[in-house]
């Protein structure tokens, strides 16, 4: 049975006397013990072509609607722009080397915004030439309700409209007058001591590495799952974030001594994964990497995230750590006046170990400029997080903190 929110896309296949045809989606929802089925439009579903779904009537209870649609939407021209056009224009820097070069996953958020502005009911039409700031200005107001994506589309639209002049495709950049919308100074709260304890007490074997990898170095978990042995030099593991890899060179994180004899630890430990499902535990072990999945395959990001995911909601392990999270979150935000992720309010998140790495080690001693160093963040990112420091301890009295939240149960 399919997991809430789980998706599958099925074609050539005949699922409750529907044959699917190319181009359609089932989604298979469950929620409250019930299911529910929806059909969607969706063509370009896992290409870097993917739009919007559209959602479609019910094949099975109405067949001639999700038809007669289906129909329409395969026989409807292929999108084509006038030349100089906004829509002619993204559609070469799609195809451009500079689009190519970049991550895969700031492709993906690029064309959130491509597919914006080559909307023939937008912009798609217009002529790049004719787009006054004060139109880029209006689109990004009437995105205020969500100003990260407001934000993030100033700074795709103006990547993409100076590529675009040195090609005499523009003149001007209507972009790089527009500020950025205001946003709160919200970011993923830290770990505390005693989260990091019952993770290490209670988490799978794999989720224990990922904490201590995550507050070790201080990085995203993308950065994270790419990590091995064949990084460690010295005292030390080298990096080179991918989110900034086009920009950035790889750098050398210091590690406390522990941390590196525990990296070199996993570089020849297996891992033993226990489920209640397996007759008996599976162990694994690779040596090119220090975290890897119950199968022995690597994670990817949203593969690691739903792992961890996984944990806090399906497992009662998991489920108390949250009811802990909640009550603990909860009170600091209405004693300090924090401002969070509002994700952050429910459990806590594979991002918060950067901030727990960071609090640790100003703990230790260590100033702004060098954790910013040693972990290549900004002085800004780093001085984000320090916000914290006054108010939680990420490695003092850990155990003790352990104990009082037990105490309370």
């Amino acid at each position: 049975m399919p997991t809430s929110g789980e998706r599958r896309t099925l074609g050539r296949r005949r699922d409750d006397g529907v044959k699917l045809p190319e181009g359609v989606e089932k989604s298979i929802r469950t929620k409250n013990g019930k299911t529910y089925t929806y059909y969607y439009w969706n063509p370009g579903r896992g290409t870097k072509r993917e739009s919007e779904r559209i959602k479609l009537p019910n094949a099975v209870t109405e067949p001639a609607a999700f038809w007669r649609e289906v129909d329409r939407r395969q026989k409807a021209p292929p999108t084509a722009y006038p030349a100089n056009s906004i829509g002619d224009l993204i559609t070469r820097y799609r195809g451009s080397d500079e689009f190519r070069r970049l991550s895969e996953g700031t492709q993906t958020n690029y064309e959130v915004h491509m597919r914006r502005f080559e909307d023939r009911e937008g912009w798609g039409l217009l002529a790049v030439r004719g787009l006054e700031p004060i139109a880029v200005q209006t689109l990004r107001d009437a995105m205020k309700e969500t100003p990260v994506m407001a934000n993030q589309m100033l700074s795709v639209g103006s990547t993409i409209w100076d590529w675009a002049i040195p090609l005499n495709f523009a003149k001007l950049n209507p972009f790089e007058k527009i500020k950025n919308l205001e946003i709160l100074d919200r970011g993923h709260v830290p770990w505390p001591a005693w989260v990091i304890e019952y993770v290490r007490l209670h988490a799978s074997p794999d989720l224990v590495r990922m904490s201590r990898l995550g507050v070790m170095t201080c990085q995203r978990g993308s950065d994270m799952i790419q990590m091995g042995p064949e990084h460690r030099d010295g005292h030390g593991l080298w990096c080179r974030p991918k989110k900034t890899k086009k920009r950035r060179r790889a750098f050398l994180i210091p590690l406390a001594t522990a941390d590196a004899l525990e990296l070199d630890r996993w570089a020849e430990t297996p891992v033993t994964f226990t489920n209640s499902r397996w007759k008996k535990p599976i162990a694994h072990h690779r040596d090119d990497l220090y975290l890897y999945s119950p199968k022995g395959a690597q994670y990817t990001p949203d593969g690691l995230r739903a792992r961890f995911n996984r944990w806090l909601e399906d497992t009662p392990e998991g489920k108390q750590l949250c009811k802990r999270w909640k009550e603990w979150v909860a009170g600091h935000v209405k004693k300090y006046f924090w401002d969070i992720d509002p994700e952050d309010a429910v459990h806590p998140t594979i991002h918060g170990l950067r901030g727990t790495g960071i609090l640790a080690r100003a703990e230790l001693g260590y100033t702004v400029d060098q954790i910013g160093n040693d972990i290549g963040m900004t002085r800004q990112n780093v001085e984000h997080y320090m916000r914290f420091k006054d108010q939680m301890k990420v490695a003092a009295d850990g155990q003790k903190r352990l104990r009082l939240v037990s105490e309370k149960d």
